[in-house]
């Protein structure tokens, strides 16, 4: 049974943040990152609802990052380029004549005294210098911190996809005793927003219980709230997702989040 129920804490907020209607925070990129260092820094930045970029090799980092004017990146310099072939890539990126204009940090096992002083000092990245031997949760504090001074998130709260036309991305659930499917618009990991494939009556604070959501190659279970429909009179739903304490659904959603996003960056490399 679909019941009513009363909207949690935060509902203008979650609205907002589903629809679209919030300003667009900053593009974070890590460039190079250490193989399992990184994965514990991506884990962590997608957590605390950064929109996150991964590009791997840095002779495709400057063209990727001529697209995105004013963004964060944090640039591993401890393998692939010579210490002289990361000096003239982070000043590339610093250099706004040379399509960059970026806001700058550095990764580094190497806490040598010197390398520091030449990257905050002489070449002047403006995110600080983060030795990842102090360890991921220390390192990872440093990164939240320098994202926060450099107001990376903007005013938005939470990371959006948009979906509608990623065909592998779809959702069901019961509606008054009838399984309903449809097409999910956009999504966050606090809701999302939906075109059903069939006429459905649902009123705004209605519980859905059980909805599956079809994420790719993922399966995600999670409870929601109706929040009511979008203005413009297209029948598009937005609903509030009610997670566990397990925190699984959640996770998962900010997984197939980054993964969208991240195939954005790769078809526009690829152009």
């Amino acid at each position: 049974m679909n019941r009513p129920c009363s909207l949690p804490r935060g509902f203008d907020r979650a609205y907002d943040c589903v629809v679209g209607t919030e300003d667009s925070g900053k593009k974070v990129f890590l460039v190079n990152p250490p193989s399992v260092v990184g994965e514990q820094l991506l884990s962590a930045l997608l957590k605390a609802e950064y929109e996150v970029y991964v590009v791997k090799e840095p002779h495709r980092a400057i063209s990727v990052l001529r697209r995105f004017a004013d963004s964060i990146v944090f640039v591993s310099i401890d393998s692939v380029l010579d210490e002289q072939g990361w000096k003239s890539f982070v000043k590339d990126l610093l250099s706004a004549d040379k399509g960059g204009g970026h806001r700058v940090g550095i990764l580094s096992y190497n806490p040598e005294p010197s390398l520091v002083q030449t990257y905050l000092m002489e070449i002047g990245v403006q995110c600080g210098f983060v030795q990842l031997k102090v360890g991921v949760q220390e390192s990872t504090q440093i990164m939240l911190k320098a994202l926060e001074a450099n107001e990376a998130r903007g005013r938005r709260k939470y990371v959006r996809a948009r979906c509608a036309d990623d065909r592998r991305v779809s959702f069901n659930v019961d509606v008054q005793g009838r399984r309903a499917d449809g097409t999910i618009l956009d999504i966050s990991s606090v809701g999302m927003a939906v075109s059903f494939s069939q006429s459905v009556r649902l009123q705004a604070k209605s519980v859905l219980s059980g909805i599956q959501l079809r994420l790719r190659a993922t399966l995600v279970r999670v409870d929601g709230v109706v929040l009511g429909t979008r203005a413009d009179g297209t029948g598009v739903f937005v609903i509030l997702f009610q997670h566990g304490r397990d925190g699984k659904s959640k996770r998962r959603i900010r997984e197939y989040i980054h993964m969208a996003l991240q195939d954005s960056i790769a078809d526009i490399d690829a152009r």
